[in-house]
């Protein structure tokens, strides 16, 4: 009877203890996007690689080539233009942006697809009311 508690009780330890918590996609696309919040990991910049407009690639200009943006794990970003504000992934493959308009202190909000998101890429599309998209190719510098 001993062995069989024993038995039983190691058991019992051993599915406790095996329990893990996975990410779902919406918090892994954050993770991926912005950092996961933990030491030397609670943000990240992005830099324009290219863009493609309507399914035809666009030439960048030199100032094209350096723009980057910036998300922090807290919720905001800011961009080498000078503008900021704040962001959100509350569904999968959305990015919700809000430019924060300076003049103002009000916010613009703009829903983006992310088409694709890795540890190194970002490819997100806009779609405009004329229906003219835009498809941004962002790689990530780790700092």
């Amino acid at each position: 009877m001993k062995k069989y508690l024993l038995y039983v009780s190691l058991i019992v330890l051993i599915l406790s203890c095996n329990k893990s918590e996975f990410l779902d996609k919406v918090n892994f696309q954050k993770f991926l996007l912005a950092g996961s919040g933990n030491y030397e990991n609670t943000k990240h910049t992005w830099f324009l690689d290219s863009l493609v407009i309507n399914g035809t690639p666009k030439v960048l200009s030199i100032k094209e080539k350096l723009y980057n943006r910036t998300y922090d794990h807290n919720g905001t970003f800011y961009d080498s233009d000078g503008y900021s504000g704040k962001w959100d992934i509350q569904k999968n493959n959305e990015l919700i942006t809000l430019f924060k308009n300076n003049f103002t202190s009000t916010f613009v909000e703009s829903k983006w697809v992310i088409k694709e998101i890795t540890s190194t890429k970002l490819i997100y599309q806009i779609t405009n009311p004329d229906n003219s998209k835009y498809d941004y190719y962002f790689k990530i510098s780790y700092e």
